[in-house]
C-alpha cells in the first residue's frame, strides 16, 4: 500500500493563505482536507513543487490561528475555473496545533 493512503484524512473547508519561510509574500488558498501529515489546498496559481511555506488556518468555528511550515509535493490544474489543487506534507508545525489536528479528526462531524 502507498504510504500516503495510510492517514486518515478529513475533509476542511476553511480559507487560509500561504507566506513564504521569510513571511514576506502572501497568497490566499483554501483548504480543502487535512491530516496528521499533511494538508491539500486549492490556489489561484500553480505551486512550486518543492517549495517551503507557512500556512496560516483556523479551524471552522475557532478564532485561533495555526501556523504550519510545509513543503509542496504536488501541484495540479483542476476544474475550469483556472483553479490549481495543492497537496503538501507538514514539516514542522506547534504541538497545540498537533493536538488540533488530532482532535479535529477523530471527533464526530458536526451535524447541520
Amino acid at each position: 500500500m502507498d504510504p500516503r493512503r495510510e492517514h486518515v484524512k478529513r475533509l476542511l473547508q476553511v480559507d487560509a493563505h500561504l507566506t513564504d519561510m521569510d513571511g514576506q509574500h502572501e497568497t490566499g488558498t483554501q483548504i480543502i482536507d487535512i491530516s496528521r501529515h499533511g494538508v491539500s489546498f486549492l490556489s489561484e496559481q500553480a505551486m512550486p513543487v518543492g517549495e517551503n511555506y507557512v500556512l496560516h488556518f483556523s479551524f471552522p468555528a475557532c478564532s485561533i490561528v495555526n501556523h504550519v511550515a510545509l513543503t509542496v509535493l504536488h501541484s495540479a490544474h483542476i476544474g475550469s475555473q483556472g483553479r490549481f489543487r495543492n497537496d503538501a506534507y507538514f514539516l514542522s508545525m506547534p504541538a497545540d496545533c498537533a493536538l488540533k489536528i488530532a482532535d479535529y479528526l477523530t471527533s464526530p462531524p458536526e451535524q447541520d
